[in-house]
């Protein structure tokens, strides 16, 4: 009998994330006023394209609208002599000019027409600013736009303080908040599964039968029984916030990005070498779902793309067929995951893949539909199918049925 194994992103899949949506948003505002500006009010639907353009990293897309606000504002006219952002931004607050509001959604579609599929949008999207920039702000674009993953990063910093509140933002970096706020995670997110839907699926999960996993970008704690590779407070425990939410049970995995963190510093690569759209996050994911042991799931998904060997838990996939169903809300995870199925099947393993995007935005939905086996509304529309087959499967074998 074949197994089936389930991959779930977090967001727009098992969690609402209207924590992300809005800390975002706050964001863009904060930089606006910083600038003088009146708030830029980012709506559902920009946000969306963003995420249907493969711009679904918060801190990438934060980066590129201030980075558009601040180039036009500067671009027609001398740069500031005040040295760093901070001095840029004051002094086009003390020039009193209004900027005229960026078309986003615009740049967002340019971004995802040059990036190269399944790569990430941050190379392209720091391409487009300097060329809107015309080769100028050199120095202002480096400290928006150097590296989206450090707290140096002033877009980066303020959707974190909107994100994991003040006095978790202390803890998590040990800084100083510069922004007082509540954390938006908490009060905004809310379970996109429902409660029947949760209970049918963690039964259908069964030892040496199928399992699952979470399979998210978001940001998390290092792997349980790990201790962190750094001292830079990068660990942020955003996921582990949303399994909370979910009262998803210990043993369902989570391989996030604290993961891929963890991984990447124990091999001497930097994270976004094995965080989706690379196959390494989804290999891992499959490895756990099969087997609930995730750092032998990592260390062995990194084998198998740098070294071609099969080994621990996914030399369990072995024999039987196995199918693996993803749930994502975008490109890009469904791409890394039908790489890793693929890395999977050209070793002799017996593995495939459906791919279900979630989404009710009509944009959202055109992406996903040129990558997944079918789109769907929601998770449990999605799920259902599967609960059916399983179900009526498991009463015939009860009754011995042929």
């Amino acid at each position: 009998m074949s197994k089936t194994l389930f991959l779930f992103d977090l967001d727009g899949v098992l969690v609402y994330p209207g924590g992300y949506k809005e800390a975002l948003t706050a964001t863009v505002d904060h930089f606006a006023a910083q600038m003088g500006q009146a708030p830029v009010g980012l709506t559902l639907d920009e946000i969306a394209e963003f995420e249907a353009c493969g711009i679904t990293n918060e801190w990438d897309s934060a980066s590129m609208c201030a980075a558009m606000m601040v180039i036009d504002a500067l671009l027609h006219r001398p740069e500031p002599a005040r040295d760093g952002i901070e001095g840029a931004l004051q002094a086009i607050r003390d020039s009193g000019e209004s900027i005229a509001r960026p078309d986003f959604t615009t740049a967002a579609r340019e971004v995802s027409a040059r990036t190269p599929r399944g790569a990430p949008p941050t190379e392209t999207i720091t391409q487009i600013m300097r060329e809107r920039a015309g080769g100028k702000l050199g120095s202002l674009l480096d400290d928006l736009l150097g590296d989206i993953y450090s707290m140096k990063t002033p877009t980066t910093r303020a959707l974190q303080h909107f994100t994991l509140g003040s006095e978790r933002f202390r803890q998590t970096y040990g800084l100083e908040p510069e922004i007082d706020t509540e954390s938006l995670l908490i009060t905004r997110d809310r379970p996109l599964i429902s409660r029947e839907t949760r209970q049918r699926l963690l039964a259908r999960v069964e030892p040496g039968r199928s399992g699952m996993a979470i399979y998210t970008a978001r940001p998390s704690l290092p792997p349980p029984g790990t201790q962190p590779t750094d001292t830079t407070g990068a660990y942020s425990p955003e996921a582990n916030l949303a399994m909370e939410l979910l009262d998803l049970p210990v043993h369902v995995p989570l391989i996030a990005s604290g993961s891929m963190s963890w991984l990447a510093a124990a091999r001497g690569k930097v994270p976004a070498d094995y965080i989706k759209p690379s196959p390494v996050q989804a290999l891992a994911a499959i490895g756990a779902a099969r087997s609930g042991k995730i750092i032998d799931a990592l260390e062995a998904a990194a084998q198998l793309v740098e070294e071609n060997r099969i080994d621990g838990p996914l030399s369990l996939l072995a024999g039987k067929p196995t199918l693996v169903v993803v749930f994502e809300d975008a490109q890009g995870g469904i791409q890394a995951t039908r790489k890793a199925v693929d890395l999977l099947s050209k070793a002799g393993l017996p593995v495939t893949c459906e791919a279900v995007g979630v989404a009710k935005e009509a944009t959202k939905r055109q992406a996903l539909e040129t990558v997944a086996d079918r789109v769907v509304d929601d998770v449990n529309e999605g799920l259902a199918s599967y609960f059916v087959s399983y179900y009526t499967q498991r009463d015939c074998n009860s009754n011995c049925c042929v």
